[in-house]
């Protein structure tokens, strides 16, 4: 999920739970969102569309002191899209130990990880532009996560902060992209879609200077004789950006490469077998307070010969109302599907709020 940030919470809710050294928190977000999309060149007409979307989640989170003198925190989230298939848990869920400057945390989708990127400041990321996890949609060519994304998975991860530096963190699954049901084991190996053990190491931080923000993340998944899906190599993809804010300026860069494991294999051409590399380029002016101008140029490139590069090109305005932010951007996107002449307009509009 990409989202303007609202720069103040709506209404906090606290309950106290039994433990009288705990708290437990609710909290949440709702998105109702307008998307317009038209199709250009050579893609079919039957391909553009318009309508509403939304997104609901609701965060439960607790936290307190353990009778070892450590800190924990625990949670999970309840969300509903628009387009929502299987479980509605299967975000931020984890149990955190935490002492001193270091935190220990077994979950999915919490420790700090590669989904993110440092060129974007308001709207929607270029992989996102164009719903296509919708039925009927052109599947887009653009990156959000890279490699194997263990944090998807279950698994265990350490964070340790590093002073005024940043995060450093280390996340191991041991059997990626697998569905977690009961307190059951996820999966066996011999099944088509279920990966192997991955792991990820990762930055973010400041590196100690005003103004800075870089992240860097590196992530793997080996492949092995013993895995229905082995093919090719590992699975590898790493994600590196820096922001830089001075004044009401805040300009950025990321670069991002994944590679599914399938280069080198003589028999696979198509795009999906492919290395990807992404470019991205953003810039944000604040007008005031709470009016944000921002652009964002994304390039895309395969290693597939008969593949075009995709592009992305988008600006947007965000508004902050305290308690509702709306975004309206606006993006063309050339060859994004891989194909040459394979373009797109795009409108989206949305209104944001926290509770």
């Amino acid at each position: 999920m990409k989202k303007l940030l609202l720069t103040s919470a709506l209404i906090g809710s606290t309950l106290v739970a039994s433990n009288a050294f705990a708290q437990t928190t609710v909290s949440g977000n709702l998105d109702i969102t307008f998307r317009a999309i038209e199709e250009k060149g050579s893609t079919a007409a039957g391909k553009s569309m318009n309508g509403f979307g939304k997104e609901a989640q609701i965060n439960i989170q607790n936290k307190g002191k353990l009778n070892n003198g450590w800190d924990y925190a625990a949670g999970f989230a309840i969300e509903d899209d628009g387009n929502q298939a299987g479980t509605y848990f299967n975000e931020n869920t984890y149990i955190d130990f935490i002492s001193g400057t270091t935190t220990v945390t077994i979950g999915q989708d919490h420790i700090q990880n590669n989904d993110r990127t440092l060129a974007n400041f308001a709207g929607l990321i270029a992989e996102d532009l164009t719903n296509s996890a919708a039925a009927g949609r052109n599947t887009d060519r653009f990156l959000a996560a890279v490699g194997a994304n263990p944090a998807d998975s279950y698994g265990i991860g350490i964070v340790q902060t590093v002073g005024k530096f940043g995060n450093l963190s280390a996340n191991f699954v041991p059997n990626n992209r697998a569905a977690t049901i009961s307190e059951d084991l996820a999966g066996e190996d011999s099944v088509a879609d279920v990966g192997k053990s991955a792991w990820e190491v990762g930055f973010v931080g400041t590196l100690g200077v005003a103004g800075l923000n870089t992240h860097a993340f590196y992530n793997e998944e080996k492949r092995t004789s013993g895995n229905a899906k082995a093919i090719g190599s590992d699975i590898v993809g790493y994600n590196i950006g820096a922001s830089y804010n001075v004044g009401q300026l805040t300009v950025g860069a990321n670069y991002k490469y994944s590679d599914n494991g399938k280069t080198g294999v003589a028999t696979t051409t198509t795009a999906a077998d492919g290395t990807m590399k992404q470019q991205e380029f953003g810039i944000a002016y604040a007008v005031t307070p709470n009016v944000t101008l921002a652009a964002n140029y994304t390039k895309s490139e395969s290693n597939v010969a008969a593949e075009s590069d995709a592009k992305s090109k988008s600006v947007a305005v965000g508004y902050n109302l305290g308690a509702v932010a709306v975004t309206a951007q606006a993006a063309q996107l050339e060859n994004y599907t891989g194909v040459a002449n394979v373009d797109a307009d795009v409108l989206f509009l949305r209104a944001s709020t926290k509770f």
